[in-house]
């Protein structure tokens, strides 16, 4: 798996879901999804897009399954945060409050062992991590 290209492409996912979503706020003149929308850009988008970068930039080994991990649980943990977020948030009829709730705190744990994996990463691959001359 190419980590550089999936990270990047989710991520262009997630800006023109995010986009998408301003634009809608803007012309409707509602901001109650807001809090969705800046996830979406901020969790989705960005953090994506800069794992992406930093997979691009270092010699990060093909085979390192923290890696894995790490891509992985960005993946999974910035759709459940910002999938739960919405449900928490709106509450669809379908899904029972408590549900929502799990739903919503699974996403943000599952996207925070995301992030400690990366910094767990900038440190045992430390001597990858070097300036460009």
């Amino acid at each position: 798996m190419n980590r550089t290209k999936f990270l990047l492409r989710t991520s262009a996912i997630y800006a023109v879901i995010g986009v998408f979503m301003g634009g809608h706020m803007a012309g409707a003149g509602s901001y109650m999804f807001r809090a969705i929308h800046a996830h979406i850009l901020v969790v989705g988008w960005l953090s994506l897009f800069a794992f992406a970068v930093f997979y691009a930039l270092f010699a990060i080994p093909k085979k390192s399954k923290l890696a894995m991990v790490q891509v992985w649980s960005a993946v999974f943990g910035s759709f459940g945060l910002t999938a739960g977020m919405w449900m928490y948030y709106f509450q669809p009829e379908w899904a029972p409050g408590l549900f929502n709730l799990i739903f919503y705190i699974a996403g943000g744990s599952v996207l925070m062992i995301s992030f400690f994996a990366f910094l767990i990463l900038t440190f045992v691959y430390g001597k990858q991590l070097t300036d460009k001359q």
